[in-house]
Formats: structure tokens, sequence, C-alpha cells
């Protein structure tokens, strides 16, 4: 029985594969030429294939006919048990891009020692208005229990005046005063260093971030926009209960 389970995996590798790359040579016909299939599933439709898509950015969702003929970028949903399946793989992802990102990797403002009931990873942007309300709150946020970490998404893209401004605050000696006063509007000493912003925005961008801030919890739900304290912890604690 093993070796029978052992030989179907061996045999099933290559044919993954080889649906990759189908899949990436048909994109390639529309797409850029560095586009790349990085992963295919099947779906409740007959004919009809999810697959994982490298845009170079980051990876979204799409969906594609088993011959690589059309192409769906949208969302699938499940009429029957009303469930958004595009949103639930999102979810597995996003849950899989927090799991890859550690503590060190982000810029952490965390209530006393002990006092921590929810954690909340953030996407934010510098010059984004609704970001620096959130982080003007940042002491109510602790003071509830509410732990928040940041991720970068310059929503100009790399390499423009928001990038270079996450870079500044990530290379500063104190990264959380750095962020204060850019969040405030003051400049932060121009600064380089081995940084991740760049692979904070992709991770954004695997998420299905689409504006700042985001706010997604560790096990991959997001919550779109900015929430004023009082109302986040309300919900973190109906959703604790919940599970």
């Amino acid at each position: 029985m093993k070796k029978t389970l052992l030989m179907l995996l061996v045999c099933s590798t290559p044919l993954l594969a080889n649906d990759n790359q189908k899949y990436t040579e048909a994109l390639r016909k529309i797409a850029s030429p560095t586009t790349e299939v990085k992963g295919v599933a099947d779906t409740p439709i007959k004919g009809v294939k999810e697959i994982l898509v490298d845009v170079g950015r980051g990876s979204e969702v799409m969906y594609i006919s088993e011959d690589g003929k059309y192409l769906v970028n949208g969302s699938l949903f499940d009429i029957e048990n009303r469930k958004d399946l595009t949103e639930a793989k999102k979810t597995d992802l996003r849950n899989d891009v927090m799991k890859s990102i550690g503590v060190a990797e982000r810029i952490n403002f965390y209530p006393e020692k002990d006092k921590m009931k929810h954690h909340v990873t953030v996407f934010t942007d510098i010059d984004c208005g609704y970001c620096r309300k959130l982080h003007a709150e940042m002491k109510d946020y602790n003071e509830m229990g509410i732990g928040i970490s940041y991720l970068f998404f310059p929503r100009a893209g790399l390499q423009s005046g928001s990038f270079n401004k996450a870079v500044n605050v990530w290379c500063s000696d104190d990264q959380q005063n750095a962020m204060t006063m850019a969040k405030a509007g003051e400049t932060v000493d121009p600064k380089q260093c081995d940084n991740p912003i760049e692979a904070h925005y992709k991770a954004g961008v695997t998420a299905g971030v689409t504006g700042t801030p985001a706010l997604v919890l560790d096990d991959g739900t997001m919550m779109p926009g900015y929430v004023p304290p009082a109302q986040l912890k309300q919900r973190l604690d109906m959703m604790s209960m919940q599970k």
C-alpha cells in the first residue's frame, strides 16, 4: 500500500509541473513574458482550473479553462452555500503570508507584556490619511489589548516617494519613533539599508490588498479600511468567541 502511494505521488509531480508550464505558456500570450503559474488546483466547475499566478509584483488567483483557451480574472461564488470560494483561497494565502513574515520583519506596537489579547497586521502607506488616523490612535488600540504589526504597502508602487519614505523609517535607529514622525508628516532622515519593503509590498499584492490601511488577522481574515479602536476590539472579541 505504501509503495503504491509513493508511486502515485512520484507520478503526479511531473503532471503538476506540466500543468504549471502549460498554463504559463498560455498566459504569456496575453501577458508579460515573465508571468508564471505557480500552482494549479481543481474547482467545482468541470473543465475550469484555479491557478495561482505570479505577476511580478505578487501572486493572484485566477481561473482558466483546462485547454488554456479561456481566462477568468474574478471571484468564484458557491451560490448554494453562499460562499466566496476565491476569498476563501485568498484567506488561505494570507494565512500563509502572515506565517512567513516573522516579528523581526515588521514594525511592532504592542501593549504591555502579558496584556495583548489580539494581534492585527496592518498594511500601511506613510502618506495615507486613514493610516495616519489609525496610527494617531495607537495608544488606544494598545490599551484595549490590541497589538499592531506594520507591513508597508506603498500604494504608488515600488521606488515611489512613499516607498522611499518607508525605507527611511525601516532603516532608522528607532523604527517606532521614525514611524510616528512619518505618520505625523514630519521628515525622517534619508537612510539606506537592507530592507523588506519590496517583500512587504509583494506580500500585500498576494494577500489581495488594494488600499490602505488593510487589517489582516493571523488566520488570514482581512478587514479593509480604518476601524476605530473600540469597534475593532468588539469585532475581534466576537470573532474569538465564535472560534
